[in-house]
């Protein structure tokens, strides 16, 4: 793994040497065959810092790309922006010959790096993170819903029902009225 592969997400991580390191990646997606495959287009920004401690590195980031969609109304395609959080714990041994990722947790994803190790292939995490994250029935800005289809957030009007009225009421309106 070397910084020239150029079909990979890297994270630099040998630079990290303060306790809150500063973090910004900006990789083309046409140019990382499994991320194009995704429907990933344009540039992919992975933003945040890392906590640096001796053995443990938590890098919080937040992604931010464009994957191309297919509107579930009209059928056409258009680019929808994802931002979402990607946390990577990792944790430095003198043991390991080349990175061990753990099972995933639902927040955290976890690996066990040499300590040597200057960069950290990411690019099945991201691919992973994109593909749960994209909406399941993608809408396109600005597209009308069809005749007939009310919206999900228009309360629908409850018929007006009229009050049914004890007979025993009407009973007494004809005993007043006499």
């Amino acid at each position: 793994m070397s910084s020239s592969d150029p079909t990979a997400v890297l994270l630099p991580i040998v630079r990290w040497t303060a306790p809150r390191e500063p973090v910004h990646l900006e990789i083309l997606a046409e140019d990382i065959p499994d991320l194009a495959e995704s429907q990933v287009v344009g540039s992919i920004v992975l933003d945040g810092y890392a906590d640096v401690n001796v053995r443990e590195t938590i890098a919080h980031l937040t992604v931010s790309c464009k994957t191309l969609e297919i509107c579930a109304r009209s059928l056409d395609e258009f680019e929808f922006e994802l931002i979402y959080p990607l946390t990577i714990l990792l944790r430095r041994e003198k043991s390991t010959k080349k990175p061990d990722w753990e099972e995933d947790s639902e927040e955290t994803f976890m690996v066990t790096v040499p300590e040597d190790l200057r960069e950290l292939d990411i690019t099945e995490i991201v691919r992973q993170t994109i593909e749960l994250e994209r909406p399941l029935s993608p809408i396109k800005p600005g597209v009308d819903l069809p005749v007939g289809v009310l919206p999900d957030d228009v309360p629908i009007e409850e018929a007006k029902e009229e009050p049914s009225v004890d007979p025993r009421w009407n009973a007494l309106r004809k005993l007043k009225g006499q």
